[in-house]
């Protein structure tokens, strides 16, 4: 899988009831594809999340829950560079298609943008063209996750790194990747956290939490989805790069990714027993 893709993009995971807002595409001289509202990330947004509600204003005028960050997922273009698509879930509040105001919409060459809704299930995914198709792949393995995540509107964090990754090193990669405050990042036991009633850290970590291999433990709340608007993977990559580690986070009970000091990332099968 790719370290550092050439262009970050930023996809909502919107439902609404019992069903998944889409778009639906039509261009010259394409098949007809469906895909989630999301777009580009630009220079002023201040991080994903708020690429994401600036998408979602401008293709929808819609106002949604808190978006959780989910995964990502990689993509190569045509052209050969690769695109990172930033999935999150959330749940639509309100919407008024008639006053999107997104350059798209206005160019002939960019086609139609049908706003669809489609039943969230592993099947009427299955029947679409969704586009990139790694996107929809990972939305029918992924649905009782994700409407999960939708509901709760609440992100949990926990990525395992190397035993014997050093924690400050991890704590300071914290900071010149997001900007989090040292003081926000408590490293130690969890007894020691426990016991620190005026800590004001919302970052732990626990550089001995037992495993032999991945014994170094981070974890964090909701908070950390606000101040970044990173999805574990992304936040393990990100990290992994800074502080020369390696990482393993899990996306589900039986599957997860190991990431590479470099940032790379691979499949891996059976991580818990």
């Amino acid at each position: 899988m790719v370290a550092v893709p050439d262009r970050q993009r930023v996809r909502a995971v919107l439902l609404d009831g019992d069903d998944m807002i889409l778009f639906e595409r039509t261009r010259p001289g394409v098949p007809r594809y469906w895909a989630t509202p999301g777009g580009g990330v630009d220079r002023q947004d201040a991080n994903l999340l708020a690429a994401l509600y600036r998408e979602l204003d401008e293709e929808l005028r819609a106002v949604v829950t808190p978006a959780v960050p989910l995964t990502f997922v990689d993509a190569q273009r045509e052209d050969g560079r690769w695109q990172r698509q930033h999935l999150y879930a959330c749940r639509l509040v309100a919407m008024d298609v008639a006053g999107r105001y997104g350059a798209e919409f206005a160019d002939p060459a960019k086609g139609t943008y049908d706003v669809v809704r489609v039943p969230f299930t592993a099947e009427a995914i299955g029947d679409l063209n969704m586009q990139p198709e790694g996107v929809g792949a990972y939305l029918r393995s992924a649905v009782d996750q994700v409407w999960q995540a939708a509901q709760d509107g609440r992100a949990s964090y926990s990525v395992s790194f190397a035993s014997g990754t050093s924690a400050p090193a991890l704590r300071e990669a914290l900071h010149t990747a997001y900007g989090l405050d040292p003081a926000d990042v408590f490293i130690g036991p969890a007894e020691d956290l426990a016991d620190a009633a005026d800590v004001r850290a919302t970052v732990w970590i626990d550089p001995d939490a037992g495993d032999p291999a991945y014994g170094c433990e981070l974890s964090a709340g909701d908070w950390l989805a606000r101040a970044t608007g990173v999805s574990e993977l992304e936040l393990a990559t990100r990290l992994c790069r800074l502080a020369a580690t390696t990482a393993r986070v899990a996306d589900g009970p039986l599957h997860g990714w190991l990431v590479a000091a470099d940032g790379d990332y691979r499949r891996s099968h059976a991580l818990r027993p």
